[in-house]
């Protein structure tokens, strides 16, 4: 994910090869020296693919706390890098950052919100449990990206092995759409109007489709009027977000 607030460039997480990273950040204009930061939310190759290469080539800065720095295989070759203790803020340029934990199979795995005079951004994915710490965590959220990564019934009986379907289903896991559609219905509960992204959708167990159909079906079921739906493709940079009546933009792209 691409956030851009005055003159401040972020990326939250960096999992696919280096030439598509590229490719995708021209396509907004941005070259990977001109990232101020790259926040990690753990260690796992599919958000950490080619973190340690833009910090080796390109001189921007890692951002993580200190298990998830140490857990990073190419750590030795990482150029700049800052240590964020789980829980702290740090602010970079316009943008401050806050983490918070979060519950997955990691060294100690965060979701982050992003506060700009503008509004605020939460990013929780990567998790397997979203009770009432995350609500809190993303209460007051105009834009919230939210894990949907699994239809259940499709992931108990397609082609994973049965450990890997339990540590999905598990509380270090993965959320569902089940989930997704909880946690956005009881944020909605609150009365403030916030877009959602659906995010990190499984290309075995999940598909766009499903996940919208779901989500939306529960939203209209408890007549909820005050949560915009969309989702975040895989594959290539599919959405934009701007806060519509700001002198300054913040504009948040999706690099799944």
């Amino acid at each position: 994910m691409l956030i851009q607030a005055g003159g401040t460039r972020i990326l939250l997480d960096a999992g696919v090869a280096i030439t598509k990273l590229k490719k995708r950040l021209s396509k907004f204009k941005v070259a990977p020296s001109d990232l101020d930061a790259v926040f990690l939310t753990h260690e796992h190759g599919d958000h950490t693919r080619s973190a340690c290469s833009l910090s080796r080539r390109f001189g921007v800065p890692l951002i993580a706390n200190p298990a998830t720095l140490d857990a990073l295989p190419d750590r030795h070759v990482i150029h700049r890098y800052t240590t964020m203790d789980t829980g702290s803020t740090l602010t970079i340029g316009d943008l401050m950052v806050e983490s918070f934990p979060i519950s997955h199979d990691a060294a100690d795995p965060v979701g982050y919100n992003i506060y700009h005079r503008e509004g605020k951004i939460s990013y929780v994915t990567d998790t397997g449990v979203a009770g009432e710490e995350i609500l809190s965590r993303i209460e007051g959220a105009n834009l919230a990206i939210i894990e949907a990564n699994h239809d259940r019934d499709r992931l108990l009986n397609g082609p994973y092995p049965q450990p890997l379907k339990e540590r999905i289903l598990g509380e270090f896991g993965h959320l569902s759409n089940e989930a997704a559609a909880d946690l956005i219905l009881s944020h909605a509960s609150t009365g403030q109007a916030t877009t959602f992204w659906l995010a990190h959708l499984s290309d075995t167990n999940n598909s766009p489709r499903m996940a919208r159909r779901y989500v939306q079906r529960r939203l209209s079921e408890a007549r909820c009027t005050n949560a915009v739906l969309d989702v975040a493709l895989r594959d290539i940079a599919s959405l934009t977000w701007r806060p519509r009546t700001h002198a300054v933009q913040m504009k948040l792209i999706a690099l799944e």
